[in-house]
């Protein structure tokens, strides 16, 4: 008994049998490691992609959150007829009105910027030395006083998050908030 297998060869696959279609359905392994690295560079753009994303969406959330907080101790000051005065705790990075002690905190990565003068009055509160050490209270500064009338004093607020930043304008005479974004580039300039 004895079989050709001649047939096997490509050169005599003149007819589409099973044998020579199955042949010419494989793949090579140059072509699998091609198809895994366009793969592999689509993902790896993708990630990257989504955590800028991610990244972008913490730091607007974060924004929006304090706008939102700075509107509200503006509400309260206008309902309650008080002054309510928004601090800046330097020590847990967070932002507290006076009057009914709401309190938003920064996300990680985000940070405050203060003015000159608000930074000697933390070296002034540091230095003091008429408080025992054990007695001190974490630095604090009043960033915003909001009045009873809806005026405001203080502000602007500059917060930095990676390469972004952002403005709080706060208008003296009607306390309206408003915010002004901008990307910081390699240079450091806006």
């Amino acid at each position: 008994m004895h079989r050709n297998f001649s047939v096997l060869r490509p050169e005599n696959c003149r007819l589409p049998t099973a044998d020579c279609r199955l042949k010419k359905k494989a793949f090579t392994l140059v072509e699998l490691i091609v198809v895994v690295a366009i793969m592999t560079m689509g993902m790896s753009l993708f990630l990257g992609i989504n955590y800028r994303q991610r990244e972008t969406l913490r730091w607007r959330s974060n924004l929006r959150e304090l706008h939102v907080f700075l509107k509200v101790a503006r509400s309260y000051a206008v309902l309650e007829r008080r002054t309510n005065e928004c601090r800046y705790n330097l020590e847990q990075r967070s932002f507290e009105e006076g009057l009914r002690g709401k309190r938003v905190e920064l996300a990680v990565g985000v940070e405050c910027v203060l003015s000159e003068e608000q930074q000697v009055l933390v070296e002034a509160q540091e230095s003091d030395g008429s408080v025992a050490e054990a007695e001190k209270l974490t630095p604090e500064i009043v960033m915003v006083t909001f009045y009873a009338d809806g005026g405001a004093s203080g502000g602007p607020l500059e917060l930095h998050g990676g390469r972004k930043g952002a403005f709080l304008e706060i208008d003296p005479l009607t306390g309206e908030v408003k915010v002004e974004e901008q990307v910081v580039d390699d240079a450091g300039t806006r």
